[in-house]
């Protein structure tokens, strides 16, 4: 892919109905993007208000142990729910690095929350018009998500 190609790949929007195509061909639901979308946002405070802070969680061992809770915590509310997250090495793989690259590892985490908030509205709001870059974002961690995901039903 040359430069050009690449900024059209990032920039142009696609359409609403080829939007909708790629939805309907890789089999994406709305309740489910609604679902991926609650269970990041909630991640996200998650890791933001439970940080005690650089100069508590610093090395790698604690940011590991401080990741790991979080999710562990996040997904037994889930499972408090009925909504059960099996198989989730490449979940906590995939949200692991995210926070890393974009928590962990910055020095001014006073605006993280914002930032980190961007992830599942521009990858789970449905109905936001995507960038042809956004919808292969989206489409990807709905299939990491969809390989986890174990619905069961309350009974």
């Amino acid at each position: 892919m040359n430069s050009a190609e690449f900024i059209k790949y990032i920039t142009t929007s696609l359409t609403y109905e080829e939007m909708h195509l790629l939805y309907k061909a890789n089999n994406v639901k709305y309740d489910k993007c609604e679902l991926y979308y609650d269970f990041i946002i909630t991640l996200n405070k998650l890791i933001v208000e439970t940080f005690l802070g650089d100069d508590v969680i610093s090395d790698e061992e604690d940011i590991k142990n401080h990741f790991k809770w979080c999710i562990e915590t996040v997904l037994n509310n889930f499972k408090e729910e009925n909504i059960i997250f099996d198989n989730v090495v490449d979940l906590k793989s995939y949200f692991y690095y995210f926070y890393i690259e974009l928590f962990y590892n910055i020095n001014n985490k006073s605006d993280s929350l914002e930032k980190l908030n961007k992830l599942p509205i521009l990858s789970f709001d449905y109905n936001r018009i995507k960038t042809r870059s956004d919808m292969d974002v989206q489409l990807e961690l709905y299939r990491i998500f969809e390989k986890s995901l174990n619905f069961k039903l309350k009974t």
